[in-house]
C-alpha cells in the first residue's frame, strides 16, 4: 500500500528530471538540444496528411492557457455541483498551478520562439511571449490528465473509464504535435512542457488521492 502511495512521487522525479535535462540542455544552449529540434521539427513539418492541417489548427486552438482555464473551472463547478469537493479543490489546484509556474519559467528563461529566433520561419498561428516551456503541451496534460485521473477514481465502469483515457491521451498528445507543426514551439519546448505538467500533477494527486479515496465511498453511500 505505501508502495502504491509513493508511485505517484517516482513518476513525478523522473518527470522532473527530464525537465531539468532539457532546462539545462537550453540555458548552455547545447548542441543535442539543436540536433533534437531540428530532426523532429523536419519531420513534424514535412511528413504529414495535408488533411490534418484543419484538425491540427483546432486541436492548437483548444490548448490555449485561457481556454483550458475556463474548462478547468467549469469542471471544477461541475464537480462542485455533484457533491464532490475534495475532486473540485484538486481541479482548481492543478489549473492554479498550471497558470502560475508556466509563466514564471518562461519569464525566467526567456527562450525566443521559433520564428522569432529565424524570421525565415512563418508561424501558422498568432503566438506572443517565449518559448519554453510550452505553456499549451504543460496545460492539456495537466487537464486531461486530472480528467483521466478522476475518471479512474469516481467512474464504475471500465469501458468509459477507458474511453475518457483514449480520448484524452490523444487531445495531449495532438496538442503537443500542432505546436510543433504551426511552428510557434520546439519540439524540447513541447516535451519539456508534457513532463513538467505530468510532474506537477502526480505531485499534486499524491496529495489530494487520500481524500479523493475517502470521499468517494460516502458520496456512493449518501446517493443510496
Amino acid at each position: 500500500m505505501a508502495q502504491h502511495r509513493s508511485l505517484p512521487l517516482y513518476l513525478s522525479g523522473i518527470a522532473l528530471l527530464i525537465f531539468v535535462i532539457l532546462l539545462i540542455g537550453i540555458v548552455n544552449n547545447a548542441s543535442w538540444i539543436h540536433m533534437v529540434d531540428q530532426h523532429v521539427t523536419t519531420f513534424v513539418t514535412h511528413f504529414h496528411a495535408a488533411t490534418l492541417k484543419p484538425l491540427l489548427l483546432v486541436v492548437t486552438e483548444l490548448g490555449n492557457p485561457s481556454i483550458l482555464i475556463v474548462l478547468t473551472m467549469v469542471l471544477a463547478a461541475g464537480l462542485l455541483v455533484c457533491r464532490y469537493r475534495t475532486a473540485a479543490v484538486f481541479t482548481a489546484s492543478v489549473g492554479a498551478i498550471m497558470g502560475v509556474l508556466n509563466v514564471s519559467i518562461k519569464y525566467l528563461i526567456q527562450r525566443p520562439r521559433p520564428f522569432i529566433a529565424d524570421p525565415q520561419i512563418r508561424a501558422l498561428v498568432k503566438a506572443s511571449g517565449f518559448s519554453f516551456p510550452s505553456g499549451h503541451s504543460s496545460g492539456t496534460m495537466m487537464f486531461y490528465g486530472t480528467i483521466i485521473l478522476l475518471a479512474w477514481t469516481l467512474f464504475k465502469h471500465p469501458t468509459g473509464k477507458w474511453l475518457i483515457t483514449v480520448l484524452a491521451v490523444l487531445m495531449i498528445g495532438l496538442t503537443g504535435y500542432s505546436r510543433i507543426f504551426v511552428r510557434v514551439h520546439y519540439p524540447t519546448d513541447v516535451l519539456a512542457g508534457f513532463s513538467l505538467g505530468f510532474a506537477m500533477l502526480m505531485i499534486s494527486w499524491w496529495f489530494f488521492s487520500p481524500y479523493l479515496s475517502r470521499q468517494h465511498p460516502r458520496k456512493q453511500k449518501a446517493d443510496r
